[in-house]
């Protein structure tokens, strides 16, 4: 009898370890990866742009820059020459006789004579005057050194094309009639422009000289 008994013990015993060992590995965690996630394999790395040079952005930058500026400035010219006079200078064409330059500038550096007129050359100052025999001044000229930066593409580009195109001496000339009065002339040998005037034809005619 003990052997029987026994037997079926040992059976129930051996059952009993089986579901516990069962249990345990359905309880258990799962194993962590070890793999970092953010590595990239050497085909997927990524290749970074090759850098920028930023002295181009600069000269760009700057070359804009300077021609916004003249642009501004070619206004500013043609503005000042619709009541016959340049930037710098108080003095207009038609209205004024060049004595009243001489009384607030002083004598002129230069004096010449060109065609039966006079021009009056105030040197430190960039400003030239035409005067006829009535001492009327008929031209006001600047040679300011802003000015000589100007290109006549930019000029073409702010005016559009000249009312007319001369040419003197190794000079293009290009006339533009801002109003019924007055011209203004670029004048230079090269693409940039060497000096303005604001011309008064009638004037030029020496309807003063009597």
């Amino acid at each position: 009898m003990l052997k029987i008994c026994f037997i079926p013990c040992l059976f129930v015993l051996l059952a009993g370890c089986f579901n516990d060992q069962g249990k345990q590995s359905t309880t258990s965690p799962p194993k962590q990866s070890t793999s970092n996630s953010s590595t990239h394999s050497p085909n997927q790395t990524t290749q970074n742009n090759p850098p920028k040079n930023p002295s181009n952005n600069q000269s760009n930058s700057q070359q804009n820059m300077k021609e916004n500026k003249n642009a501004t400035l070619i206004y500013e010219i043609v503005t000042l020459a619709k009541v016959g006079t340049v930037k710098d200078c108080s003095f207009p064409a038609d209205t004024t006789v060049i004595d009243e330059v001489i009384a607030k500038w002083g004598k002129p550096d230069q004096e010449d004579f060109v065609a039966g007129n006079r021009y009056f050359t105030y040197s430190s100052r960039g400003i030239v005057f035409g005067v006829n025999k009535g001492e009327q001044i008929f031209d006001v000229r600047s040679y300011s050194k802003e000015i000589q930066q100007i290109t006549f593409d930019e000029v073409k580009g702010v005016l559009g094309k000249p009312d007319e195109v001369r040419y003197s001496g190794g000079d293009t000339i290009w006339v533009y009639n801002v109003n019924e009065k007055f011209q203004l002339k670029f004048v230079g040998s090269k693409s940039t422009v060497d000096h303005i005037s604001v011309f008064y034809p009638a004037g030029a005619k020496n309807q003063m000289a009597g």
